[in-house]
């Protein structure tokens, strides 16, 4: 689906849906998409009429927000039928303008096109009108999408190379194994490593060592899992015990494709994985048994959590 859309715009669509599961919402709504779209889109915020900030639309998303769900980050949470809309006719616009990919600009097009709602109003009253915004997002420069870091393009694979994602063998972990593929695809070597999260008392080198150690731990629990009827472990995942002193020096140029590396190929596991297996009992340390199905998805909504607060803006 995602396929023409640029980096930014994945990046805000993964905000989207980080958004949307701090407001405790079940679905990604269009004011979700509009707080990640303002999280990457600079022309967007260079172009609201002050005093719009994200700030001031966060506080009016909170005063309309009336659930309060506990909603797991790694949960594939639906579109609702506006914000559906609102791509549609991102897609729309880009055939409009010509253009081969799908950029931010598109995405704030798509939300002008709706007739009503939080984020749509919230544009126009900040000066942000279709017609004008259209003629912004044609002078914009050309931000075409290129194949994934890591991966090679169409042309330069091999031809006995397989085409497309390979389907998982349990259809309940596509979900969980989307998710890990889009935040492997995010750019985070540019990130400066010691600046410190919000809500966690470490660096970005610091959490991103500890997800590294995240990793290794389910790798190894999952060779047990396809090997064994059930799977009984006495030490519980890495906490951040250990992890300065680890990574605090590791250089960061290393430790970003170590991590990316390692759940490329978790993904691929997880693509491996018998649907009959996901109900396996894993014994955690003193835990409750929690099904193979269970421990997937929590560390992979451990590890969207801790990126989005490595994506977000620390200063």
């Amino acid at each position: 689906m995602f396929e023409r859309y640029t980096e930014k715009a994945r990046r805000a669509i993964f905000f989207a849906r980080y958004e949307a599961a701090t407001f405790g919402s079940a679905y990604i709504d269009t004011d979700h998409l509009l707080l990640g779209l303002m999280r990457e889109d600079a022309v967007l915020k260079a172009h609201l009429r002050p005093p719009a900030t994200d700030e001031t639309f966060r506080k009016q998303v909170d005063a309309h927000s009336t659930e309060r769900l506990k909603i797991a980050t790694s949960v594939d949470l639906p579109l609702s039928q506006p914000c559906k809309r609102a791509l549609h006719y991102a897609a729309d616009e880009s055939e409009r303008l010509q253009q081969k990919f799908i950029g931010p600009g598109h995405l704030v097009l798509g939300l002008l096109h709706l007739e009503e709602g939080l984020a749509a109003d919230f544009l126009k009253q900040s000066g942000i009108h279709l017609v004008m915004y259209r003629d912004v997002v044609r002078a914009s420069p050309a931000d075409t999408p290129g194949p994934p870091e890591g991966r090679l393009a169409e042309e330069e694979k091999p031809s006995s190379a397989p085409r497309g994602p390979q389907a998982p063998r349990a259809p309940q972990l596509a979900s969980s194994i989307g998710v890990l593929e889009s935040l492997i695809e995010l750019e985070i070597a540019h990130l400066n490593p010691y600046q410190r999260l919000k809500r966690k008392p470490w660096t970005r080198q610091e959490a991103l060592g500890h997800l590294v150690d995240l990793a290794m731990w389910h790798h190894q629990l999952l060779e047990r899992a396809l090997t064994e009827p059930a799977v009984a472990i006495s030490g519980s995942p890495p906490d951040h015990q250990g992890v300065a002193q680890i990574y605090r020096h590791y250089p960061w140029e290393q430790l970003v494709p170590l991590w990316i590396s390692l759940n490329r190929l978790l993904a691929h596991v997880l693509t491996v994985i018998p649907e009959e297996k996901l109900a396996i009992a894993c014994r955690i340390g003193v835990e409750e048994p929690r099904t193979l199905l269970v421990v997937i998805q929590h560390y992979v909504g451990a590890c969207e959590d801790l990126v989005g607060q490595m994506l977000a803006k620390l200063e």
